[in-house]
């Protein structure tokens, strides 16, 4: 039976479980004395087994095996049972008795099995937390010297921009456009911010789930924000997306009083929602199809004029995984508006794709003769600080 080399690196909870268990089957049927060992080696030895808890806990010396004289000598009151998970040998459980004769009720030998059985899923449990915390420290350093190898180009991009503002002398639109891809690097920085906090404890919320989205926070929380101020850069990353493309495009052109008072930190995904939206609006509408985003009293409006979601797709589409007809031939994940509708929702909001019976009945939108409109439902009332 192979056996596996358990590095003794061993959480405090695992240690008092393990004692727990053997506390509990003290003086039972007998049994005076009940030791765990796991499979131990240190670089360039053999394999050993080194005591990690007993009962009664006489001491506390850490003694392998090898090392118990007591133990090289056979004894009928005593036993040994294996601690394995499927056929990897963990560790063993020795256990002496004051029978005579070595006569062991039948009983008593299997309760000590199934006391074998839990401590070994302990021990593999145990094993796969360590494994598990090797994976995130790993992954942890990964980070750590990508974010170090970022900063130089990135901080490259933001010198060599400046330099050409500079040749580029009168010629204001093109200055404009360098401008903006200033901004754009500043958002890459404000991410680079928030990777670099993924050393640091963080309290996960409750309903947490794997497709959590790591987002910049607002990290300067004395800097005012408004919905207007968040939403300005995406709109004018769709503005350049769409004279690249040669589209048209549509911006707001009156902002609300509720997109002018400042809002609280927790409200800067709001402009992430939108990116995504329009991220989708240009990857899968056709070419000459117009694009753009509009505001109303209660939220936002994401439309563009490609070919129409299906009526059998419309909830569909906000469904982790899954991919609407428009998408097939396009490379993506399908997890995209799951994503949106959720950070939408944990705002407090809703994110729901518009049909015709929506529209007709809203007088706002009325006028919005659009195929596709996406509409971000905001709670109003709560977002200001």
């Amino acid at each position: 039976m192979p056996k596996i080399s358990f590095t003794m690196n061993l959480s405090k909870k695992f240690e008092e479980l393990v004692i727990k268990q053997l506390e509990s089957f003290g003086c039972s049927m007998g049994v005076t004395h009940l030791v765990m060992y796991l499979a131990s080696a240190k670089q360039g030895t053999k394999a050993s087994f080194e005591m990690i808890g007993q009962w009664p806990q006489i001491d506390r010396l850490l003694i392998s095996i090898e090392d118990d004289p007591s133990l090289k000598v056979s004894s009928p009151n005593r036993r040994w049972y294996p601690l394995q998970e499927n056929d990897i040998l963990l560790g063993v459980l020795r256990v002496e008795t004051d029978f005579k004769g070595g006569n062991w009720p039948v009983s008593l030998d299997s309760r000590l099995k199934a006391l074998s059985i839990s401590l070994a899923k302990c021990v593999s449990i145990e094993l796969e937390r360590q494994n598990k915390n090797k994976e995130i420290n790993f992954l942890k350093n990964q980070v750590n010297v990508i974010i170090h190898q970022l900063r130089n180009p990135l901080a490259a991009l933001r010198t060599y921009a400046k330099l050409l503002i500079k040749r580029l002398g009168s010629d204001d639109d093109s200055i404009e456009i360098v401008e903006r891809m200033i901004i754009e690097q500043k958002q890459i920085n404000q991410y680079m911010d928030s990777f670099a906090q993924l050393n640091s404890p963080i309290q996960l919320p409750l309903e947490i789930g794997e497709e959590r989205l790591l987002l910049p926070p607002n990290l300067d929380n004395k800097k005012e924000i408004t919905v207007q101020s968040l939403l300005r850069p995406i709109i004018e990353r769709g503005k350049a997306n769409a004279k690249l493309e040669n589209r048209d495009w549509i911006e707001p052109s009156f902002w609300p009083d509720w997109t002018l008072s400042p809002v609280k930190a927790k409200y800067a995904v709001i402009p992430e929602i939108v990116a995504n939206l329009l991220e989708n609006a240009f990857k899968y509408a056709q070419k000459n199809a117009e694009i753009g985003i509009t505001i109303t009293s209660k939220g936002l409006c994401i439309f563009d004029g490609g070919k129409k979601i299906t009526k059998n797709e419309n909830e569909k589409i906000f469904h982790k995984g899954f991919r609407g007809s428009a998408a097939k031939k396009k490379e993506g994940t399908g997890v995209g508006l799951f994503l949106a509708r959720k950070l939408a929702k944990q705002i407090g909001g809703d994110l729901k794709l518009l049909g015709n019976y929506s529209i007709d009945h809203n007088e706002e939108l009325k006028y919005l003769k659009k195929n596709n409109i996406f509409y971000l439902e905001l709670p109003i009332k709560e977002l200001h600080v």
